[in-house]
């Protein structure tokens, strides 16, 4: 049996609490157990594990191979889906809702290109969508703010282009002729946000921090964009948003679109993978493909940036 089988045996116990629970979720013996923890014991040079007659508990040297097992088994299951989607010629990928206007035109262009490829799109917060990422649940992402768990070390990152935050009120909203709209102008009314999976709410909140506001609250949250922007339209508040994912909204007149003057509102677009993915020839092809249809769409986006101002 390999010491990656004596690894995960290693982890169900720390996740148990005991040799005892552990051995009878796997089926095995708690001898069997004990002897795959003395075996990794030996294979560390270090005691990992505590054991008392109330439990187990990690050892300061436990909590570093803990860890590192853990990075060996996420290893071995990326490297796992990236060959079993390489063998079914199938790319996933994940967009925040920066992407929500280009990503479904590049999945057409991808199976235009690629007739033979399979392409999913998942729409999910930013956060979110480098989770997926990490854990080898998706090939790409689009996302418009990095969380700090993305290690340039794993992750292949190329800037796509630039969105900016912007005001969306209802059609008939006060602020929609004011010559000049000003952040405290927006802080007189209610404001949407949505959770902080999305990247957008950690892209305002920074934006707003950099602005001077250090502690604006949201009147009402909502669980995605789409309720976000009937939120609005309905007139229950209005919100800063991504200039790029509300445009086509602000375009057939659900929403109207402002600058707001004093609002540091730049912020870039990425396009993620895992460096493993990039070894594959395909993936780096496929790769390359997104990253310059990408590009070309959202350079568009600057003349609706153009016009707002």
């Amino acid at each position: 049996m390999s010491r990656i089988d004596f690894m995960r045996t290693f982890l169900k116990v720390v996740e148990k609490g005991s040799l005892k629970a552990a051995a009878k979720e796997l089926s095995m013996s708690v001898s069997s157990v004990s002897f795959q923890i003395n075996s990794l014991e030996e294979f560390y040079g270090a005691r990992l594990l505590n054991r008392k007659v109330t439990g187990v508990t990690l050892t300061e040297e436990g909590i570093i191979a803990m860890k590192n097992m853990e990075s060996i088994l996420g290893s071995i299951e990326d490297a796992k889906k990236l060959i079993a989607n390489l063998r079914e010629d199938k790319v996933t990928i994940a967009s925040g809702m920066v992407g929500l206007n280009i990503v479904f035109h590049l999945q057409s262009l991808l199976k235009a290109k690629y007739p033979a490829l399979e392409v999913d799109v998942l729409l999910r917060g930013a956060h979110e969508c480098t989770k997926l990422l990490k854990r080898g649940e998706v090939d790409f992402a689009i996302v418009g703010d990095l969380s700090d768990d993305v290690e340039p070390e794993k992750f292949k990152i190329d800037l796509l282009g630039k969105d900016w935050l912007v005001l969306i009120t209802p059609v008939k909203h006060p602020l929609v002729n004011k010559k000049e709209v000003k952040l405290e102008d927006v802080l007189k009314y209610p404001l949407i946000f949505l959770t902080d999976d999305y990247g957008i709410s950690t892209s305002i909140k920074k934006a707003l921090k950099k602005s001077g506001y250090d502690s604006v609250k949201p009147s009402i949250v909502v669980g995605d964009f789409f309720s976000k922007l009937n939120s609005v339209s309905s007139n229950l508040g209005i919100a800063i948003t991504s200039m790029i994912a509300a445009a086509k909204a602000h375009e057939v007149g659900l929403v109207k679109m402002r600058p707001i003057e004093d609002l540091v509102d730049e912020r870039d677009i990425y396009l993620v993978t895992s460096y493993l993915s990039s070894e594959c020839k395909r993936m780096r092809e496929y790769y390359s493909f997104i990253l310059d249809n990408a590009k070309r769409m959202l350079s568009n986006y600057y003349k609706t940036y153009l016009l707002i101002h």
